[in-house]
């Protein structure tokens, strides 16, 4: 079968199609799971959907010319980490929902206490900053901050090393991206998409190189457009909110796998 290629143009009309879709979701009833996990997966709808209305957005106000690839990247790779998220969730979604959500126990004493560490800071960049969480919010909130840290804690922990000491997960579910890529048959799409976008996350060369242009008279640096960056944005948003989508349709019952695909064959 031959591969159809899409314009750049294209590719932007399918992500307006899906997000058209995507907004047909009002009214989503409660999974029989419960509302926690419906109102995660609402949450990434809605995430999903604002990074898409961005994209279209700034090609509204950059042009296609001028398009700010590298931004269009960085937005791409949070569309993917919530469709690997969702879909991680939905194998176990009564626990991991909950897991989910209780994470945020976690990531507000680690707050907490770096705020702490740095509370006498002298840098007056930051001292004004610091000053007014820690006094008007964290330490106002800390015995409850730490009453709800230490209920949760030994569910984020894990033992390793020679001397057997417990560690906190680094993230909520205690695996890497790839780790639950790998569990939601998402391997392809973690080795094909994810690295690469994960060179704009962390400016790498990668970043560096989409400004490079070298012509006889020597190199020179451009913000103008790559066509072919212009077109893998779009490109890559469009993948995974139709990932997602497929996902949240199942779940909720909203629009079948035959909307998604209709966004794709009417292009």
């Amino acid at each position: 079968m031959a591969i159809r290629l899409l314009t750049t143009e294209q590719h932007q009309e399918l992500l307006r199609r899906l997000l058209n879709l995507a907004r047909k979701s009002h009214g989503v009833q409660t999974h029989p799971v419960g509302l926690e996990y419906t109102s995660l997966m609402v949450c990434f709808l809605l995430h999903s959907s604002a990074a898409a209305e961005s994209l279209l957005r700034l090609a509204t106000s950059f042009g296609n010319e001028w398009f700010p690839a590298t931004i269009g990247y960085l937005i791409d790779r949070s569309l993917f980490e919530v469709t690997i998220n969702a879909r991680y969730i939905a194998r176990d979604p009564q626990r991991r929902a909950r897991q989910y959500i209780d994470y945020e126990r976690i990531t507000r004493k680690k707050q907490l206490d770096a705020f702490e560490k740095h509370g006498q800071t002298t840098d007056p960049i930051w001292q004004e900053f610091v000053g007014v969480a820690l006094e008007r919010e964290l330490r106002p909130q800390a015995a409850e901050i730490n009453q709800k840290y230490q209920a949760v804690i030994s569910r984020f922990e894990r033992v390793g090393g020679k001397q057997k000491k417990k560690s906190c997960f680094s993230n909520w579910s205690g695996k890497t991206i790839r780790e639950m890529a790998l569990e939601v048959d998402h391997e392809v799409e973690y080795d094909v998409f994810y690295s690469m976008l994960s060179s704009f996350t962390h400016a790498d060369v990668s970043l560096a190189n989409r400004f490079l242009r070298v012509d006889p008279a020597g190199p020179f640096w451009s913000q103008r457009a790559n066509d072919f960056d212009v077109a893998n944005v779009f490109r890559f948003a469009a993948i995974f909110n139709s990932c997602f989508l497929g996902l949240f349709g199942s779940e909720f019952k909203t629009w079948t796998e035959e909307d998604i695909r209709c966004c794709w064959q009417s292009v």
